[in-house]
């Protein structure tokens, strides 16, 4: 049986220098206090919306800001965050005449502003986003370097990092999803049609990082499982370890040691994890399908379209086990038109399947005791096997 080298992943998965490139687009960041006293005057450009939707949200959109004397370019985001705090909402100005909307913005930051005040943050010379002034910025590459230094204590610091190419940055949110190409995991028996003939089910361990630099969310760091032949990906949360609370933990530096130190844990935990997933394996549904989908459907409050897409991928499954509906569930996540929270939401819903208990109706006979003494096991339920 074949298994994984590291030259077969190297095509599929983002360097670490590509990782390091791609946040750094968004950083250093420059930080002005913006108030009443601030001299402001907007410009845009009568074709300023055209186009905007597909749009990433950090692009420069021809709209500038001067202040106090300094014109600025802006991107999309800062240009509705700023026409927001003012109750302008994003599909009213793409409809309005330009010119309207940059005297409503003028009348706005220049004397409208009453006691408001905020911070904007740039990259460069553009405007990128707007916050409360107090929100201090925490920077992706910091928490990037600190999460690969505490993989390289854990793997050794000579270790090639990779990252998911399920890749997501700007300054509203940060995903980026570590993969360790040395913590090889093989699924026994997952009978998964995917998996090329005389090939093993391998799985890697990873750690996840999420974050907003401008503190639109918590920070986050979390297991991440990944499987090589179709890079489905899951993430598990590690209790409340694995979260950084500004208003509870702080906004000081103290977060960067925080993430080096979280990796320890997360990593520490992965063999159990991977054994959850191979207890999967052994969960036969065959005839019970249906009503699994629907509790999992139920719980986590899975749109319809995507719905349909799992309970199609499934139907195309050689062998109906619980292994095959998290399979299912986070194939979906790969589509490459997602939107990234949707993304999120799916492999984090996937994670969850080795530890849910789904209360199918045979479960509920079982432990009702129709069928058995309510002391013996349950067979619909996960049962890790010790090794």
């Amino acid at each position: 049986m074949s298994t994984v080298t590291l030259d077969q992943m190297r095509s599929k998965l983002l360097t670490e220098a590509q990782v390091m490139e791609e946040l750094s687009k968004t950083e250093p960041l420059h930080i002005d206090h913006i108030s009443s006293d601030t001299k402001i005057k907007f410009s845009l450009q009568p074709d300023w919306a055209e186009g905007i939707d597909a749009l990433a949200q950090n692009a420069v959109v021809p709209v500038q800001m001067r202040v106090n004397g300094q014109e600025r370019q802006m991107s999309k985001t800062a240009v509705f965050q700023a026409a927001a705090k003012f109750g302008l909402t994003a599909p009213y100005i793409k409809k309005v005449p330009a010119n309207l909307i940059e005297g409503l913005l003028n009348y706005h930051y220049s004397g409208g502003m009453g006691g408001t005040e905020l911070s904007m943050f740039s990259v460069g010379e553009t405007v990128s986003a707007f916050t409360r002034p107090t929100i201090a910025p925490f920077s992706n590459l910091q928490l990037a370097e600190n999460v690969i230094a505490g993989i390289r204590k854990n793997h050794g610091t000579d270790l090639p990092i990779f990252a998911d190419y399920k890749f997501h940055n700007d300054l509203q949110d940060t995903n980026v999803r570590f993969v360790i190409p040395t913590t090889e995991r093989v699924i026994e028996d997952s009978r998964m049609s995917d998996v090329p003939a005389g090939s093993t089910d391998t799985w890697l361990a990873g750690v996840t990082l999420r974050n907003s630099a401008v503190g639109r969310g918590q920070t986050e760091l979390e297991a991440y499982l990944f499987r090589w032949w179709c890079t489905n990906g899951a993430i598990t949360k590690l209790n409340d370890v694995g979260t950084w609370s500004r208003r509870v933990n702080g906004q000081q530096d103290d977060v960067y040691g925080w993430a080096r130190d979280t990796v320890d844990e997360i990593l520490g935990g992965m063999e159990h994890q991977f054994d959850e997933i191979q207890a999967l394996t052994r969960l036969n549904i065959a005839g019970n399908t249906n009503d699994i989908l629907q509790e999992i459907f139920k719980r986590y409050e899975v749109p319809v379209s995507q719905r349909d897409t799992i309970m199609a991928r499934l139907l195309e499954a050689e062998n109906l086990t619980m292994y095959a509906v998290m399979q299912a569930i986070t194939q979906v996540a790969n589509e490459a038109d997602m939107e990234d929270k949707r993304r999120d939401r799916l492999m984090r819903i996937g994670g969850a399947i080795p530890t849910e208990q789904f209360d199918t109706l045979k479960a509920r006979v079982w432990r009702e005791g129709h069928l058995a003494d309510p002391s013996q096991p349950n067979p619909y339920e996960v049962q890790l096997i010790a090794s």
